[in-house]
């Protein structure tokens, strides 16, 4: 995937720069010439930028309203190196075809509830989340239970 993005970033590079060769040879005011320059800087810099989305990083956009939970990891605050904790979420919605991931500052309210649905999931229950504008989630169990674990998946034996 590296080298997908590396040749992305070139290949825009490179559009920038006949687009800057074109614009010197152009009649155009000086004006109209340093504004297309400056768009064109401004767009490869948001394109720089959104290149992480494209690599996975987890969204920092908001949660939607209702999902199911898939998976999580939690990391603590950690002053002595002045970190602040993180919280990854991955969850899908009804409408997607894939989880996507998240991302979300640390609270201890919410490491609890996830602590509450690993141990809910662990007794077969899928977990739903639902989060409201102001940046709290919350989980309860899906009415559709998960099949419970009757033996070893790598031999298909029953224990």
């Amino acid at each position: 995937m590296t080298g997908s993005l590396i040749a992305l970033t070139a290949t825009y590079a490179f559009a920038l720069f006949v687009l800057l060769l074109l614009l010197v040879r152009s009649r155009l005011s000086l004006k109209a010439r340093v504004s297309i320059v400056l768009a064109g800087s401004a767009f490869y810099l948001v394109h720089f930028f959104s290149l992480n989305a494209l690599q996975g990083w987890p969204s920092q956009s908001s949660l939607p309203e209702e999902f199911t939970l898939h998976a999580w990891q939690i990391e603590e605050p950690n002053p002595a190196q002045n970190q602040a904790g993180r919280i990854y979420l991955w969850v899908q919605t009804q409408e997607w075809e894939a989880p996507r991931a998240y991302t979300l500052p640390y609270s201890n309210g919410l490491h609890d509830r996830l602590d509450t649905a690993r141990a809910r999931h662990q007794e077969g229950y899928t977990q739903q989340g639902q989060a409201d504008g102001s940046g709290s989630v919350t989980f309860s169990d899906s009415p559709k239970r998960l099949p419970l674990k009757t033996g070893n998946s790598a031999t298909g034996t029953k224990n």
